[in-house]
């Protein structure tokens, strides 16, 4: 039953968290948004605790939803400046006097709209990008603060200032749930996908703990991608493109691990093991991203990831192509990661040479941002220039800065490897 319970408390801390965030944030307003999540946090960790001794509920997330409401009106009950909030929850709850049915009332509207407005609420225009899409991964998503520092490659301390001062610009602008429409949702697409994208790149390389693939977190992006593409206030060919991108990429995550818990990159991968049913649903919606006159990021990822999922190995991989779509990316997404995979690139076709130089030329703020990929490549570059010693040194540095287990294995692997050649 333990395991039962661990199992079903994480399913809803990663399907229901930000839904139940939605729900709370309707009734105690954005002003209340730590509180919120402090009570979310504590219905879950009681869900974990009680449902062990006692078993599960029969509907566990009106469950989670009255403990969660609970602890937040007791909250505020500790706080006199609340009261006028605390008035508006208990004629509520005095409406409907039945607490059981009122968490069902609540907790049978679609959850997709619930989520995504709760999402759209963080992407608010005032809002720097980069805050919105930390905001959301925070209390849409249930990411850690050091999750969202490694997504964005930066420190906790600017994560933890980016969540703070997005919170109080949301508290200051006085922006509730209920005042959104679809014209103040247009304006909050991007922010959107771009949240979804960097939930599903933390499921898919995750940059810290023993699991190099966090598949909860890649079905919870497509998730909310799929809902993104049902409902008329983000539907779009990017909307699209988006899905197809994290359909092609999530096909290839059985064949990432091997047995022994190790991060298998693309070359060496069983491609027989890639899921075939996810490229062919891929294929579906990258169709309907073609019906746009407009070119998305997600459009040429996509098209990238395109290109190695129809190639039948490395090496006969259109590698022209594939340069041509990272030079437009690095117009449309500046950033040094697509400038590493672009030269990772130009090396099929231009040689170890000149991607060394290309490598070295990185500045010393964009090597401190890529780290340990940025050594992991030139460490990879030293080895075709037969440079056993150089390789050595520079994986040695990247096994220093990984935060990763399995990724640690694969550098501890390549690593041993030259260092038996006799370096």
């Amino acid at each position: 039953m333990p395991s039962d319970v661990s199992t079903l408390v994480d399913h809803f801390f990663r399907h229901e968290y930000g839904r139940l965030v939605a729900l709370l944030t309707k009734s105690f307003g954005v002003r209340q948004l730590d509180l919120i999540e402090e009570a979310v946090q504590s219905a879950l960790s009681k869900g974990l605790q009680v449902w062990a001794r006692a078993g599960i509920p029969r509907d566990p997330a009106a469950w989670l939803y009255r403990t969660a409401k609970n602890t937040a009106i007791d909250a505020l009950r500790r706080s006199e400046i609340e009261l006028r909030t605390l008035a508006k929850i208990s004629a509520e709850t005095t409406e409907t006097q039945d607490d059981d049915r009122l968490a069902d009332a609540v907790l049978d509207s679609d959850p997709g709209d619930e989520t995504l407005r709760l999402l759209y609420l963080c992407c608010h225009p005032t809002l720097a990008l980069e805050s919105r899409v930390a905001l959301a991964l925070k209390i849409v998503g249930g990411f850690s603060v050091d999750e969202i520092a490694n997504a964005f490659l930066i420190s906790k301390s600017n994560a933890e200032k980016r969540l703070t001062r997005a919170k109080d610009t949301l508290r200051d602008r006085g922006t509730e749930i209920s005042e959104l429409t679809s014209d103040s949702a247009a304006e909050r697409v991007e922010a959107v996908l771009s949240t979804i994208y960097l939930i599903f790149t933390e499921g898919y390389a995750a940059t810290v703990g023993d699991n190099p693939v966090r598949s909860d977190l890649c079905e919870e992006a497509m998730r909310l991608a799929r809902m993104c593409n049902q409902h008329s206030w983000s539907r779009s060919p990017a909307t699209a493109a988006l899905l197809g991108l994290l359909l092609l990429q999530s096909s290839r995550m059985d064949a990432r691990v091997d047995a022994d818990g190790a991060i298998v990159l693309l070359g060496e991968q069983d491609r027989t093991c890639w899921d075939t049913g996810r490229i062919r649903e891929a294929m579906h919606w990258l169709t309907l991203a073609a019906e746009g006159n407009v070119l998305s990021r997600y459009h040429v990822e996509a098209a990238i990831a395109w290109e190695h999922a129809r190639a039948e190995n490395l090496e006969s991989v259109d590698w022209p192509r594939v340069i041509s779509l990272y030079e437009k990316l690095t117009v449309m997404n500046p950033g040094p990661m697509v400038r590493l995979n672009l030269v990772i690139a130009q090396s099929r076709v231009c040689g170890a040479d000149s991607a060394l130089k290309a490598l070295v030329s990185f500045s010393d703020d964009d090597r401190r941002r890529l780290r340990p990929w940025w050594d992991c490549a030139i460490a990879e570059i030293f080895e075709k220039l037969n440079r056993p010693k150089d390789a050595v040194a520079h994986l040695t540095d990247a096994l220093a800065l990984s935060t990763n287990a399995a990724q640690r294995k694969l550098i501890e692997r390549k690593r041993d490897r030259l260092t038996g050649r006799g370096v």
